[in-house]
């Protein structure tokens, strides 16, 4: 009997429920279009410290939080063309973007602004790991398709 792999883990997370999870939780995706460093039909898997349930009902943890440094007159206007373009949300939440394109994004705006501690900032904005971010950054540098994108935020934030 030949097993498709992929398919029998997209059908076993299709039923997870992790809202009465307690401790580190993990939520696994089937992937349907390329995301970040997941190819199309593969699996996510991300890890967050803490409860789903508390997580998700409570937009003001600390996580997620704007930053004062992002709320000066120059950083709202950078924001307002970056929502304009489709890249952001008016929260600084990333619209769509793969992980390689966030952290570019959080780069730049931090290059303009004159932000020195890029990744400690939009780590803790978007809830993720600082060396994370970097290391997305890191890899969007390698990546041809990446050069697109730089162009692209280029033309966007003048």
């Amino acid at each position: 009997m030949d097993i498709d792999i992929k398919e029998l883990i997209k059908a076993a997370t299709e039923g997870f429920d992790l809202s009465n999870f307690k401790g580190d939780v993990v939520a696994v995706k089937y992937v349907e279009n390329e995301f970040g460093n997941i190819e199309p039909g593969g699996i996510g898997i991300q890890i967050n410290n803490g409860n789903a349930a508390e997580a998700s009902s409570n937009p003001d943890a600390a996580d997620g939080v704007i930053p004062e440094r992002l709320k000066t007159e120059e950083a709202e206007e950078l924001m307002d063309k970056l929502v304009d373009a489709g890249m952001l949300t008016e929260e600084w939440q990333a619209n769509g973007l793969s992980c390689s394109e966030r952290a570019l994004l959080a780069k730049n705006v931090c290059d303009k602004l004159k932000i020195n501690d890029v990744w400690q900032v939009f780590g803790m904005l978007w809830n993720e790991r600082p060396e994370t971010l970097r290391s997305y950054f890191n890899k969007a540098l390698d990546q041809k398709k990446s050069l697109k994108y730089q162009d692209k935020l280029k033309n966007v934030l003048g």
